[in-house]
This record gives C-alpha cells, sequence and structure tokens, in this order.
C-alpha cells in the first residue's frame, strides 16, 4: 500500500513546480487587474503615462511580496531579492517589446495577437528566473547567515 501512495522525489518536485507556477499566474493575473483599475482611477486626473507608471509600480511591489512569500516560500528580505526581481521583469520587458517589434514587422500576424504571444514567451521566461535566481534558497542562505537551524 505505501507503495502505491508514495510519490518519487522527483514527482515531489514537478508537483510543487506546477504549484508555484499555478500561483505565480494567479499573482500575474490579479495585478493586471488591479493595474488596470489603478489606471482607470487615475486617467482623468493625470495622464495615461502617469497612471500606468503607478498602476505598474504599485503592482510590481504586490508581486514582489506575494511572490516572495506565498509562491515560493522564500521569505527573503526585501534588499536580498529586488534587484534581482526587477531585473528580471526588465528583461522580459526587452522580449516583450523585441518580440513585438519582429512580429509586426517580419510576419503576417495580426496585430492584435502579438501580445497574447509575448506572453507565452515571457511569462515562463519571468516564472523560470523567478524561481531559479530570484528567490531561489534565498531562505537556507539567511539561514546560515543568521546561523538559525532551519
Amino acid at each position: 500500500m505505501d507503495k502505491l501512495i508514495s510519490i518519487s522525489k522527483k514527482e515531489a518536485t514537478a508537483i510543487k513546480a506546477a504549484k508555484q507556477l499555478f500561483k505565480f499566474g494567479i499573482i500575474g493575473l490579479l495585478n493586471t487587474g488591479l493595474t488596470y483599475v489603478i489606471y482607470l482611477l487615475l486617467i482623468k486626473a493625470t495622464n495615461a503615462t502617469f497612471a500606468m507608471a503607478i498602476g505598474y509600480g504599485v503592482t510590481s511591489l504586490i508581486g514582489l511580496t506575494l511572490n516572495n512569500r506565498w509562491v515560493f516560500n522564500a521569505h527573503a528580505q526585501f534588499k536580498s531579492v529586488v534587484m534581482k526581481y526587477y531585473v528580471t521583469y526588465l528583461f522580459t520587458w526587452i522580449i516583450s517589446v523585441g518580440f513585438a517589434n519582429a512580429a509586426s514587422s517580419w510576419s503576417q500576424m495580426n496585430t492584435n495577437l502579438i501580445p497574447l504571444f509575448s506572453l507565452i514567451l515571457t511569462v515562463p521566461t519571468n516564472f523560470l528566473l523567478s524561481k531559479f535566481w530570484v528567490f531561489h534558497r534565498q531562505k537556507l542562505k539567511e539561514v546560515r547567515q543568521n546561523g538559525n537551524q532551519p
């Protein structure tokens, strides 16, 4: 019976990664919706650039916090991950803009679909960089630095 219930370490790792990806997606959807709400609230009082900048800024901080604590369970100190987090976002933004430029210039792709195809590139890239670079083993490093037992 134990063999039927037992799963391998590889399977457990895959399940954990799938749960993280699901949570990462939830945070992304919530942040996208919240960015839009903030944009709508500010657009009449300001301009599109300012409204979008504030919305993106606020939701990126929310994303950083939730990814750190809920998605990847790293509980890293803010200062230890903030630079990596925003470098990751800058990198995926460059991919998105580059893809949009290439797709609109060199293909017959419907321009309305470019953002959707861009997400196919940027979401997994952002997730993998977040998982394996931004939030990877931060908790263990901090435990070792502080001398606490895990």
